[in-house]
């Protein structure tokens, strides 16, 4: 069902500059298409994050297809209503991290400051975004994960996501967005 303020964004109506991670570097995800109904999109996106995050700081891959199967219940079917919402994400991760790892997950109900924070970093990590067919996201409600940004000739800030249909290129209008999620280092009181 279109909505009828949807709007998709020709090519050419797409920023020319991206700054954050390479499309190159979400290669790995691409043949992980989420093809359940309902769909579990928030364990997909939450998978590719965690191998993303092990992989580059403690240069450890994990079985993406494993770690999908391991998060479904912890995020899709953590509390008892439909759908998936930030904190679900959150719980999820935090639960499945150790606690050896010094790095928590948070969410922000709007997605760009932290888009933009965290791919502005010297070491950036992607964040998990919602998408929203209330503000005219072609895909719905939905959850992505997003490694980078730029802006359009307009000034328009778009994100670029694996979008767990098989594509690892989306470009999403960060104004059809909504929260986002993403991991963050913590501080640990020294005895």
């Amino acid at each position: 069902m279109k909505i009828k303020w949807e709007k998709r964004y020709p090519r050419t109506q797409w920023p020319k500059k991206w700054h954050g991670l390479s499309m190159t570097e979400m290669k790995v995800y691409q043949p992980y298409v989420n093809r359940i109904k309902p769909g579990i999109c928030g364990s997909y996106a939450t998978a590719a994050l965690i191998h993303y995050f092990i992989q580059k700081q403690y240069n450890h891959s994990l079985n993406i297809a494993d770690l999908i199967k391991i998060l479904e219940p912890m995020i899709e079917y953590r509390y008892p209503y439909k759908g998936t919402l930030p904190w679900d994400l959150k719980a999820g991760i935090n639960q499945l991290l150790p606690k050896e790892i010094p790095y928590q997950a948070r969410y922000h109900l709007i997605s760009n400051p932290i888009v933009l924070e965290q791919l502005s970093n010297e070491n950036p990590l992607p964040v998990i975004v919602g998408t929203a067919r209330i503000l005219g996201n072609h895909y719905g409600n939905h959850w992505v994960l997003v490694y980078a940004y730029g802006y359009n000739n307009e000034g328009k800030l778009f994100y670029r996501a694996y979008d767990n249909h098989g594509r690892i290129g989306a470009v999403i209008p960060a104004s059809q967005t909504f929260a986002a999620v993403w991991l963050e280092a913590v501080q640990h009181e020294q005895k």
